[in-house]
């Protein structure tokens, strides 16, 4: 109940420590919309992110580093595939659930200027994007068995997703090598197809479709990588 409570209030907290000081900095998106109009869906993705994180620690790093997942996982009638994507699908939802709520919440603070495709668009790609950064957290708490390479390696990839994917500081503002190398890393692929049907109503299959099959392959790569953990 606590950390409910504590998701719901991640959105006021973002639009006073985010929003309330950049729209003073950056007044416009460099497509020219107000930034606080065009910052909600960023603050939507990060706030999912941030909802992913607990339910995929507890069981693929937590239980697992203290011997209480190994057991329940081998013993269940299911392949390793289905197993990933059960728990990654529980995960994404969860999250989901809670970034549309919290888009609810941010309506009462910034104008939320969304039509009924464009949210549509947004729950799409939010729903791809969760699905790569789940599996993303998925290998990273398989492949680590020490709790202080875990945290470090989670507060580079917080870094990673607050930053590096254009949800706050679009790509336009980085330098041109830094902004290439953004622009191709998999966490930002469903952002950008979402900006881009937002302010030219243009939809990135060629985006769409790589995430997509990203995702597929990641699941059964970590479902490669549970057995294996099951072996030793």
């Amino acid at each position: 109940m606590l950390s409910l409570v504590f998701l719901l209030a991640i959105p006021i907290i973002l639009t006073a420590m985010i929003v309330l000081p950049f729209k003073n900095i950056f007044v416009n998106s460099l497509t020219d919309m107000p930034f606080e109009q065009w910052v909600a869906p960023g603050l939507i993705f990060i706030i999912s992110s941030i909802a992913l994180v607990p339910f995929l620690y507890r069981e693929f790093f937590s239980l697992r580093i203290h011997r209480k997942m190994l057991v329940h996982i081998s013993m269940a009638p299911y392949t390793k595939q289905k197993i990933i994507f059960g728990y990654l699908t529980v995960a994404v939802l969860e999250a989901l659930l809670i970034g549309l709520v919290s888009l609810v919440i941010l309506s009462v603070f910034i104008p939320v200027h969304l039509s009924a495709s464009e949210l549509l668009m947004l729950t799409i790609q939010l729903i791809i994007y969760l699905c790569i950064l789940g599996n993303l957290i998925i290998t990273i708490a398989l492949a680590i068995d020490a709790v202080t390479p875990f945290l470090l390696i989670s507060f580079y990839l917080i870094i990673l997703v607050i930053f590096g994917n254009g949800f706050i500081v679009e790509f336009g503002f980085f330098p041109i090598a830094v902004e290439s190398i953004l622009k191709l890393q998999p966490l930002s692929l469903p952002y950008q197809s979402l900006q881009i049907f937002i302010t030219g109503r243009v939809m990135e299959w060629s985006k769409f479709g790589i995430s997509l099959l990203l995702s597929g392959i990641w699941i059964t790569g970590n479902s490669f990588l549970l057995q294996k953990k099951l072996r030793q």
